[in-house]
């Protein structure tokens, strides 16, 4: 094996390069999901290196259909990529590599006198779709090597909520599953594009330089206030909690209040503006249901959100209301408090559960 490849398939800290692109397409079992999860948390080097991983393969991705390639052009590709990741780089800021530094595979908490680990591993094909993939990654890695950062920064969550703090100040977080990025000059420009899924922002008063969330065609202006913006690639939906927000697109232009909820669907000109006092959105944030009179359906609807299950409730149950706040507990609980609440069944097979009178 060569000296600079180190791998520990078995071990607490060792991640494989395939694994990650498993990782990334959503194919992998809920013990490699732990066993990433578990990575990612041991070491914020760890969660940077993923990040930079993920922001690779996502702009690798604009490459990948117009690219063709013979097996002796994927291993020469292989090869130069390898060579690039170890050369020396030059200093950067904001927590980069020092001059002499190379970029690993994987940064671990050590002891003194313990050997930094690092997890550059050899190329593994374990399918078709992942070797192609990684190729891709291998020349848009040599690209991002050479030229150097991207523009843009990426902050993207997995299967658990994500916070982060922007480079203003701002308050960030993801909900699972959800993509933003940002320009390099944020102070400047203070402008968060949301590619997907839901976040909850905390701005920073700034009266000289409006903060700007666009997500699809719709554009959020605001100088101070905190709001949650969902956006499922049809319908934007948006909750102001504080403060006041402005939302623009080619059609309309109106102001959100606090505790008012703005519904926009894409290639519709028609929206639905509400006033809302459901706490539910916020169950990622502050891992509890609130429930106030909250119908049984809509109760059933965050919950299969945030366990990534399927619960029907049967139509005569749909409206029934709920009065409690479910704190940081495990479904099965949850639905065994609804089951004797109601007087009601609760079948459960596989990854459904059934609520029946």
């Amino acid at each position: 094996m060569n000296k600079d490849l180190h791998t520990d398939p078995g071990g607490p800290h060792g991640i494989h390069e395939d694994l990650l692109v498993k990782y990334l397409l959503g194919e992998t079992s809920p013990d490699d999901n732990a066993r990433v999860e578990a990575w990612l948390a041991a070491d914020p080097a760890n969660r940077h290196f993923y990040d930079h991983f993920q922001l690779i393969w996502r702009e690798s991705r604009r490459l990948n259909d117009d690219f063709t390639t013979t097996d002796e052009q994927t291993d020469a590709a292989w090869q130069k990529f390898r060579q690039k990741i170890q050369r020396p780089v030059p200093k950067r800021t904001g927590g980069s590599l020092s001059e002499g530094q190379t970029l690993d595979m994987q940064a671990v908490k050590t002891t003194p006198g313990q050997r930094p680990r690092t997890a550059w591993v050899t190329r593994t094909i374990w399918t078709k779709s992942a070797a192609a993939i990684l190729l891709v990654v291998s020349i848009a890695g040599i690209i991002y090597l050479i030229k150097g950062p991207a523009p843009d920064r990426l902050v993207a969550s997995t299967t658990t909520p994500l916070t982060d703090t922007l480079p203003d100040g701002s308050f960030i977080t993801l909900n699972k599953r959800s993509d933003i990025r940002y320009p390099a000059n944020f102070k400047k420009q203070r402008a968060v594009h949301l590619l997907k899924g839901e976040a909850f922002f905390k701005i920073a008063p700034d009266k000289e330089k409006p903060f700007k969330v666009y997500a699809d065609n719709v554009t959020i202006t605001v100088l101070g206030t905190s709001f949650d913006v969902r956006n499922n690639g049809n319908t934007t939906e948006i909750i102001v909690e504080s403060g006041l927000i402005r939302v623009t697109d080619s059609l309309h232009d109106i102001l959100v209040h606090p505790s008012e909820k703005l519904i926009l669907h894409k290639g519709d000109t028609s929206l639905t503006k509400e006033e809302t006092t459901s706490q539910l959105y916020k169950y990622y944030r502050t891992k509890e249901f609130v429930c106030d009179n909250t119908p049984l359906a809509q109760l059933a609807a965050s919950l299969e959100e945030a366990y990534d299950v399927k619960i029907v409730v049967d139509p005569s149950l749909r409206q029934l209301q709920i009065n409690t706040v479910f704190r940081n507990l495990p479904l099965k609980q949850i639905l065994n408090i609804i089951q004797e609440t109601f007087g009601i069944r609760v079948n459960h097979s596989g990854s459904q559960y059934t609520l029946q009178p």
